[in-house]
């Protein structure tokens, strides 16, 4: 599946499947599109279809230099929902990438039909240590280095195609997206605002992640968004990789439940 620069911004993205409903898969930090080919293909295609993006600076995307605030971000989702034909999207946000979903819901509210955060970021700063940090930098461009980063986030094997390909595409970002999108994560702070959404949300939370575990999530996203759920899966942080026909019945369940709903 190759990926389409849309309209613009130039954002690459791939779409299969046949909708409605649309679903957006946006990555989390050094990811890409392809991060979710797994989850993808244990969709039933015949009822959804699925896109994927690379934010600027990843995966097929060029460009990744400048500024990178949330609203450059929501600038470049909303760039491949208009050039898609998308008018509702739910949208799937992993890591960070959990956070630019939340954000964009709230000013977009009229482009978005549901949310699933998936081992999402809290809409709060975070505190990273800046030693931690660096040495996150320091793999840039590095597939191997990449790959060994991952490690701790894993709690059980995981396929090795899958995990090879997530180190390449990981390997292909750009420093300053690297960098940006780290900042425009830890820096910002919109939590205050959480309480005005009303849409369907869907918090998916691995069980033994140490990183963005169940009772922060719980306290920071599930019990400040109206009507959220929760559910916890037996994996770390890297839900999509270690469990990727779970996290995909899960969609399905949620947007069965949207359909239920009219």
């Amino acid at each position: 599946m190759s990926a389409t620069p849309s309209s613009e911004l130039a954002i690459a993205h791939r779409s299969t499947g046949t909708g409605p409903p649309e679903l957006v898969f946006v990555h989390g930090w050094a990811g890409s599109g392809v991060y979710y080919d797994e989850t993808i293909a244990a969709l039933d295609l015949d009822q959804v279809r699925a896109t994927s993006l690379d934010l600027s600076g990843h995966g097929d995307s060029p460009g990744g230099d400048g500024e990178w605030t949330l609203d450059r971000i929501d600038d470049e989702i909303l760039s491949v929902l208009d050039a898609i034909g998308a008018e509702r999207s739910v949208l799937l946000g992993y890591s960070m990438g959990g956070k630019f979903v939340q954000h964009f819901a709230l000013r977009h509210p009229d482009r978005v039909a549901g949310l699933l955060l998936v081992a999402g970021t809290q809409a709060s700063t975070m505190a990273v240590p800046d030693d931690m940090l660096e040495g996150w930098y320091a793999c840039a461009g590095n597939a191997e280095a990449m790959k060994q980063l991952l490690l701790p986030f894993l709690t059980g094997p995981v396929d090795e195609a899958a995990f090879d390909r997530f180190a390449r595409e990981a390997a292909r970002a750009s420093l300053p997206a690297l960098k940006g999108t780290m900042r425009a994560t830890l820096d910002t702070d919109f939590s205050a605002e959480l309480a005005s959404l009303d849409l369907p949300t869907l918090v998916v939370v691995g069980g033994l992640d140490e990183f963005m575990p169940v009772q922060l999530l719980r306290d920071e996203i599930a019990s400040k968004i109206r009507g959220a759920r929760m559910v916890i899966v037996d994996c770390g942080h890297e839900i999509a990789l270690e469990r990727p026909r779970e996290l995909a019945a899960l969609i399905e369940a949620f947007l069965a439940g949207l359909r239920d709903r009219g």
